[in-house]
Parts: C-alpha cells; structure tokens; sequence
C-alpha cells in the first residue's frame, strides 16, 4: 500500500505541470497532508487557504488522489493546519455549501439544527444514487437543515456568501438587483414572472438568484435551483427509467423555480418541452420562475418562437460589466469579507486593470492577497503593482494600435487595409472612427500619435471621430453596447 506521503509527493508533482508557476508556489507549495482512515486531510495555513483551494483546485487534487492512492483514499477534505475549532458556522440562511440537486422529504426552515457533512469531490455532485431518485448531499463544508417529515421542501446547492446584503450595486446592475430583491419580499405585489436575467459570464447573475432563495429559506418557502446541465441530467435520467411525471410533480410542489444558463437547453428538444410544462405551471398562480442566460431571449435564435416568446412575458433585465467605481466597491467589500485592509489606490489601480467581470477582479484579488500571506509584507500599491505584473503586462500587449484596428476589423467584418485606406462609405468610416476613439480612451495617446498610426491622417480628423463615437454613444443604445463590447474585449484580463 503506498504512503500518504509518497501519494501527495506524486499529487503535487502532477499538479505542478497543470497550474502556472506562480500558482504553484503560492497556493499548493505550503500545503501537507496526512490521511484519517478512507479520507486525504489537506492542511492549509489559513482559512483564506481553505477557501481558495476549495474553489479552485479541490476537484483535481481529488481526482489525483484517487489516481495514485489507487482507490484506497476515497474522500479529500482541506483544514486548516492546527486548528481545533468547531467547523458547524452557518450562514444567515442556514446553509453552507452543498452541491446536491435537491434532497428529498426535507423540511427546510430557517433555524438551524446539528449538521450533516459528507466531503466528496464536486465533479461527482450530480450523480444519481438509487432507484428512488434520491440525491445524496454532497458538501465540503458545513450544511445545516431541519427534517420534518411531514411535508416535502427542497434544499439545493446554494453558495452561503450569495446574498443581498453581500451584493455591490452600481449602474451596470441596479436594475436586476431591484428586480430580484422584490422577488424576495414575501409579500410583494410587483412580481414578475418569470423574471430573465440575462448578461456575460461573471458579472453576477448567480449571486443575485442565490439571494433570492435564501430569501425563499428565510419565509420558509421552497425552491429548486438548477444549473442547466444538471436540469439536463434529472431530465434525461427521469425520461430513461419512465419517471418524468413523478420529477415534474416534485418540481412543481416548490414554490420558486431557478434555472441557470437555460441557453443550453437549446437543441435538446425532449428537454425543452419538458421543460415547456414546468413553464407553464411556474408562470401562474402564486409560484416564480427565475430564468439566466448569457445573451437577450430574441438573440437566443436556437429556439424556436414558443420559447423566445415566453422568456420575455415577464420582465427582462441585463447586467453589464461594472464600471469602475462597482468595481473599486466591490474590490473593497471582498477585502473588508476576507479581513484584509485593501488601500483605496490599490483597489483603483486593480480596477483599472481588470475590468471585463467580477470573477476575474475577485483573482486579482486573491493574488494579492496570496502575495501578502506568503511575503509578510503590507498591502502598498507597490507591491499590489508588483503581484499584478502578469496582469498589467497582458492588459498593455492587448491595448495597442496593432490590436485594436485587429480587433474593430473583425469585429465589423472589414479588413484592416479598409481601415487604413482612404475608403468614407459608412461601412468603413464608422468602424475607423471607432477605432481612433477607442486608441484615445485606451492608450492615452496624442491626437496626433494616433492620426500618425492610421495611415497619416491628421489630427483634426481623429478629433472629429472620438467627437462622432461620443454624440452616436449618447444616442444609439445599440451603437454604445458595441463600443463598451469592443473596449471589454481588449481590456479584458
């Protein structure tokens, strides 16, 4: 039988080849492991360790273990090292992560009760386990509930730190902040049903649906919360062994319904219709429906009309990248969550940097954090500077003439040589003004420099563009969103 030692020596050595250098050093180097019967316990110098490691890194440290323990460790669990501490903290809700689908015969009210805990890895959190259609619980922290089994409640997956009160609001978002805090009154009126959340990766759509079901949890109302590909699974799994009617019934007996990323359901058609019946149900009466997808329902072109039609009956709202001063809060916050003091120039010189979604303002974050924790050193804008080098590097490369004419190009399906030529048909012009506006606000360079760079033209002519962009930007809602997409797209880090 091999060691633990040897097993985590020969995990390490793996893990050493699938991350960056940087990543190495900083988050897997300081860890040790020692093994607790079936189970690999993973000791880390701090809980910010813990949370870190759990969110990136558990699922193939386990899928590792499992490889070179060869079956014998089944179960991979992160602690921090030394620390004798109750591991029982709950969240205002209640709960604390869990990755199970639903559970059934639960009733979930919002008081607390001693815990369950079943450590296992994520990428297993979608398997069915019996006949009955039952799913275990799958968590790698503490998960609280309350049985009665007198009535049926559902607890799905939900992410403790999701809620309202942990949600930075700024223009980019307000709207569907709004509409989802007042879906989580008990007694609203201004309900919309179903409300379609819809707006790229990152920027927030899952933390505000979250907090609507934990404000569900608190009224105690029932929910189920889906990811699309695991609604998928239930679907299919149901279908193959002739249980749908009694999926769709326990579906129905909720009273919110969440589906995330629905824009995968698109070609899937025995899904789809299924999921036409749960619409219909959820769209009347006292119940909700709570939609996300990455894109508007009337661009979602690989459904048919039935479905673009029904995702806008009730309200449809957008969340856009944060502007900067969203993201300098929501830097701050997240520091202020983890106990870091974060300078207010270094939370701006992040924000400058990192500006296409919250999830990648949340790495920088960490990388500065992860700097601090290893070095000692306090958090100066020097250092911040110093840990983001990568970053800013990969900012700067992005943001050049070359790239940007590169990138409007495509964008606008024209070829470079057009916007370097001397062609004024809009087809050609426009894309050219964007560009020469997009060169002023991103590299800061001269009128001149830029008039220099696009074919030697002269400096009154890119003035008169950033003048155009501005006045269409103010005018075209349309014609705004593009330029924002094309400044993200160059930007992003």
């Amino acid at each position: 039988m091999i060691d633990t030692a040897t097993v985590w020596d020969r995990c390490l050595n793996d893990l050493r080849y699938h991350v960056k250098d940087n990543v190495f050093t900083m988050w897997l180097r300081p860890l040790s492991a020692h093994q607790e019967a079936q189970t690999l316990i993973i000791l880390a110098p701090n809980d910010y360790f813990v949370t870190y490691i759990r969110k990136n890194h558990l699922a193939d440290i386990h899928q590792l273990v499992t490889k070179h323990s060869q079956g014998s460790i089944e179960e991979v669990v992160v602690r921090v090292d030394n620390a004798n501490r109750s591991t029982t903290s709950t969240s205002d809700s209640g709960y604390q992560e869990s990755g199970s689908l639903f559970v059934e015969n639960e009733l979930v009210e919002n008081k607390p009760s001693p815990p369950l805990t079943n450590p296992v890895n994520d990428r297993a959190q979608n398997r069915v386990q019996d006949d009955n259609n039952k799913a275990d619980i799958h968590t790698d922290r503490q998960h609280t509930a309350l049985i009665d089994s007198t009535e049926t409640k559902s607890l799905s997956y939900l992410n403790p730190d999701f809620t309202f009160e942990t949600f930075v609001t700024g223009k980019s978002n307000n709207l569907a902040y709004k509409a989802c805090y007042e879906l989580g009154k008990r007694q609203s009126k201004n309900r919309h049903n179903p409300l379609f959340i819809y707006g790229h990766s990152g920027l927030g759509k899952t933390h505000l649906m979250h907090s609507v079901a934990h404000r569900y949890l608190r009224n105690n109302q029932s929910f189920y919360y889906f990811t699309s590909e695991k609604f998928i699974n239930q679907l299919v799994y149901s279908l193959r062994n002739n249980k749908i009617e009694d999926f769709k019934k326990k579906i129905k007996k909720v009273d919110l319904l969440i589906v995330d990323d629905i824009h995968v359901l698109a070609g899937k058609t025995k899904s789809s219709n299924e999921f036409l019946t749960l619409f219909a149900d959820f769209t009347s009466g006292d119940k909700q429906l709570i939609l996300a997808s990455d894109r508007h329902p009337s661009q979602m072109t690989e459904f048919d009309e039935r479905f673009r039609s029904r995702f806008s009956w009730g309200l449809t709202v957008a969340i856009d990248p944060p502007e900067i001063d969203t993201r300098v809060q929501i830097l701050q916050k997240k520091a202020a969550w983890y106990g870091m003091t974060l300078p207010k120039e270094c939370a701006l010189f992040i924000a400058q940097n990192v500006v296409s979604n919250v999830r990648r303002l949340e790495g920088a974050l960490n990388q500065v954090f992860a700097n601090a924790n290893l070095t000692g050193a306090p958090i100066t804008l020097e250092m911040v500077q110093y840990a983001l080098k990568d970053i800013v590097a990969m900012r700067v490369q992005a943001v050049n003439m070359d790239n940007i004419r590169k990138v409007v190009a495509e964008y606008y399906d024209v070829t470079v040589k057009d916007i370097m030529g001397r062609k004024r048909t809009r087809s050609i012009a426009r894309p050219r003004q964007i560009a020469m506006a997009l060169a002023r606000e991103l590299t800061g360079d001269s009128f001149p420099e830029i008039g220099q760079s696009f074919g030697g033209r002269d400096h009154t002519t890119v003035m008169h563009a950033c003048d155009k962009v501005a006045q269409l930007r103010a005018a075209d809602p349309a014609f705004d969103k593009d330029y924002k997409t094309l400044s993200l797209m160059l930007q992003a880090a």
